[in-house]
């Protein structure tokens, strides 16, 4: 099933670009959720393991990662990726004023592992219809509109 997107008006970025010009560009849509319940019935499938088993050892992780991005190791979990904290801070003019209150945006960053990175080279996307788009002769995306037949 490919992935899903619409388009969205947003101001052009582009260097050279005059002064209030807009263009569109894709966003990303979810098709929904797969939760925890579904990932580790889906994990189970494909292992001698129950999803039972597949929970316990993914709450596992999950608190061995809280205690290693805590001490400031970068958690690297296989083919999936590795997670870091990262965070920011608001500015001193000297050393002695700074202190650990100052720090703010706290955030995990998430960096895909080779296999994941390669598996979006082959990946189909699918614009939604937006209804508010009318067919306007422009020939737009081959051929343009909807697949459904136009009533009258």
């Amino acid at each position: 099933m490919p992935a899903k997107y619409t388009l969205v008006l947003r101001k052009d970025m582009r260097k050279g670009a005059a002064e209030g010009s807009k263009l569109f560009y894709a966003n990303a849509k979810a098709a929904g959720t797969c939760g925890m319940y579904e990932l580790c019935d889906l994990i189970s499938l494909s292992s001698t393991a129950s999803p039972g088993d597949v929970r316990l050892i993914l709450d596992s992780l999950i608190e061995v990662m809280k205690r290693s991005l805590g001490k400031g190791e970068v958690v690297q979990v296989g083919e999936l990726g590795n997670f870091q904290l990262q965070f920011g801070s608001t500015g001193t003019t000297t050393k002695k004023e700074f202190n650990q209150a100052l720090i703010k945006s706290k955030r995990i960053v998430f960096r895909p592992g080779k296999m994941l990175r390669d598996a979006i080279s082959n990946y189909s996307f699918e614009k939604i219809p937006d209804p508010s788009d009318k067919e306007e002769g422009s020939g737009g995306e081959g051929g343009g509109g909807s697949d459904r037949p136009e009533i009258e």
